[in-house]
């Protein structure tokens, strides 16, 4: 006989690395502006820093009514580097899309992931 533990503790187990990976990935977005070297995107550095610090806030406070944001920063993280105008500035580098893309994916996934085990 099962009396159900085993499920919660696997749900508690998905759900804590969801957000440990979501916590990572923000503290990647605030790091990368410096590690990857942006340069002249001055506006991606700083959406970076605010994407990531949100995220990093979220992940590590899990409020259940505000998990909803983090598949939207996911989303903001890996498309805001097409999106951001650079007007006089330097373009950013193709590791910063890279970087972005794959942040924001792990970010996305890991809220989506969040908000269906939020039961």
């Amino acid at each position: 006989m099962s009396d159900g533990s085993g499920t919660a503790s696997r749900t508690g187990a998905v759900t804590a690395a969801a957000a440990g990976l979501a916590l990572l990935a923000g503290l990647y977005l605030i790091a990368a502006p410096w590690l990857i070297r942006f340069g002249g995107a001055a506006e991606l550095a700083v959406s970076n820093t605010v994407a990531g610090l949100a995220v990093v806030l979220l992940a590590a406070v899990r409020p259940r009514p505000l998990i909803w944001v983090l598949p939207v920063l996911g989303a903001w993280a890996a498309v805001s580097p097409l999106v951001l105008r650079y007007g006089d500035e330097t373009a950013a580098s193709s590791a910063a899309l890279l970087g972005n893309l794959a942040a924001g994916v792990v970010v996305a996934a890991a809220g989506v992931t969040l908000l269906v085990r939020r039961g």
